[in-house]
This record gives structure tokens, C-alpha cells and sequence, in this order.
């Protein structure tokens, strides 16, 4: 990848900031004016399935948008992760991920996480017109463009590329704010795309009361089931990811993967099968790696 595609920018210096013609916005997302208008009127560019996810034990219902629709939507995502976000932001962001979330609250004492619950499906279409008509200051036609190529029944799809962005950018307000409270109690911040944690010397249930309220201000809600709070010498997880003794570790499931994996490898006379299985455990071995890497700088 070329430097100049690389760069990171300031919000005010994106393409985005500012648009007010549509010609120019159909060149910048690399298509026509007829198929931006196509994209904008047609009823049937997303396709909806139930898709059961193993790792959460759950059913997820997908809105995946077609082809067409996706590319201009990768282009929107390409386009935004340009865009220069803070330091507690770990995902959606490059060079960041779980680790280097989880890395962040190594050394505090007391750590809480709360869960946005169903973050996506809570994003109303018209935060979406609200970040790109008032933050980036684009015409009220071009947002409304943006908007109907960005959401599906009202709300930011679940199985589009660019919805994971957007989800900090459309309640940036929210995030800025959740930030300033955070860093006036002397606490850490950082978000994983649902997933926010709070760690400290201490973290007061007060200051949780205000993260909360700010969710609610935004038509959001935290899963309860989902929070979690760990004081002491306790380990504690952290998207996936255990702290203890100030270190990070694998949990122990994911040895256990490890450890089933090269027992179906042995077992398994399916060659297909079997390199499948090699996979996956070539995938667990590059996380154990890589926490163990994210151990030698703390």
C-alpha cells in the first residue's frame, strides 16, 4: 500500500468534509450518477439470514449487503478509516486489535466493562445523516445519499463493511463525552467495538452511572449480563484476553482448542479435513504468539 493511501488525516481534511455535489461524490465513490442513484432508490440489496455463531453459543441475524452495494460501502469504510481517531479506540482501528485493548488496563487494579447491547441494530439511521450533515458538514443531499447507502431499515446493517466505523463515528459526540468523564476520574478508557472497559486505581459505580447515561442519551443500552468488575489480585478478562500478575495470557479454552486441534490432526484421514484443522490451529498459535509479544514491552 502506497504512503499517500496509508496517511491518516484530520476529520476536516477528509474528502467527506464539506461535499456538497453529488457528481463529486459519485466520482469519489468510484461509480456513475445512474448507479448512485440505483444504490439510493432500490428496495433489494441486502440479503437477511439467522447465522449461528459458535464462539458466542447465539444465533445472529445478518443484513449483508450484495455486491454492488458492498463495494460502494468498502470504499465509504476505506475512505473513513482514513480518518485520524483516538488513542482508546482498539477496533475498528489499524494497528490496534483485542491485545493491545486488553494491554491498555495491564498495571490497574480495578477494571469494569460494559456491553452495548445489539450496538448496530441501536444506530438509527439518522445519526448517520446527523455525522455526516453537522460533523462533516456535507449538504443535506449528499448526507441523505450517504445515509441511504450506509443503512437498512433504518439503522446501521449488521453484516455491512462500513457499519463497524460508523458505529464510533455516527455517536462520536457520545464518545467524546464518555472520554472527558473517564479522564476526569484519573481512569483508562478504550472501546472494542461493543465492548468498553474502564480500569483505574479505582473505578467508582458514579462514574459508570455517567458512562450509562450517556449511552441512554443516545437511544443506547448496556447489556447487564454482559458487565463485568474486577477488584484485587483477581485475573480478569478482557476481550478474550486474561490479565493476571500483570501479564496477558491465552484463556484457557483457547489452550484447550489448541490441544483438540492437534489431537484431530492425528486422528483425521480426511486430507481437506485435516489441512482445515492445521489452519485453525496455525491461527491459534499466531494469537499465542502475539500476546506473548505484547508481554516483552510491559
Amino acid at each position: 500500500m502506497s504512503s499517500s493511501r496509508s496517511k491518516q488525516y484530520k476529520l476536516d481534511q477528509s474528502p467527506f468534509y464539506c461535499l456538497k455535489s453529488k457528481k463529486k461524490l459519485a466520482k469519489l465513490l468510484h461509480v456513475s450518477l445512474e448507479n448512485l442513484k440505483y444504490l439510493t432508490q432500490s428496495e433489494n440489496l441486502y440479503i437477511e439470514q439467522d447465522r449461528f455463531e459458535p464462539k458466542r453459543q447465539k444465533i445472529r441475524h445478518v443484513e449483508k449487503p450484495k455486491l454492488i452495494l458492498k463495494q460502494v460501502q468498502k470504499r465509504i469504510e476505506e475512505l473513513l478509516k482514513r480518518i485520524e481517531i483516538p488513542d482508546y479506540i482498539h477496533s475498528p482501528a489499524k494497528g490496534r486489535s483485542y491485545i493491545s485493548n486488553a494491554k491498555a488496563h495491564v498495571n490497574n487494579p480495578e477494571v469494569r466493562s460494559l456491553d452495548i447491547e445489539k450496538y448496530f441494530p441501536s444506530t438509527p439511521s439518522r445519526r448517520v445523516y446527523w455525522f455526516f450533515h453537522k460533523r462533516m458538514k456535507c449538504s443535506s443531499d449528499v448526507a441523505g445519499i450517504l445515509t441511504k447507502l450506509l443503512t437498512f431499515k433504518d439503522h446501521l446493517p449488521t453484516g455491512s463493511p462500513s457499519s463497524p466505523i460508523l458505529s464510533y463515528f455516527t455517536h462520536i459526540d457520545m464518545w467524546e463525552e464518555i472520554s472527558e468523564i473517564v479522564e476526569s476520574g484519573g481512569c483508562t478508557l478504550t472501546l472494542y467495538m461493543d465492548d468498553v472497559t474502564i480500569s483505574g486505581r479505582q473505578v467508582p459505580g458514579t462514574l459508570i452511572w455517567q458512562i450509562k447515561q450517556q449511552f441512554y442519551r443516545c437511544g443506547l443500552r448496556d447489556n447487564k449480563k454482559k458487565e463485568k468488575h474486577y477488584a484485587g489480585e483477581k485475573p480478569r478478562e478482557i476481550t478474550g484476553v486474561i490479565m493476571r500478575d500483570n501479564q496477558l495470557k491465552l484463556p484457557n479454552r483457547q489452550h484447550l482448542k489448541m490441544h483438540l486441534c492437534r489431537q484431530s490432526i492425528q486422528q483425521e484421514v480426511n486430507c481437506e479435513k485435516r489441512d482445515q484443522i492445521k489452519q485453525s490451529l496455525k491461527g491459534l498459535k499466531s494469537q499465542e504468539q502475539q500476546v506473548k509479544k505484547a508481554n516483552l514491552d510491559i
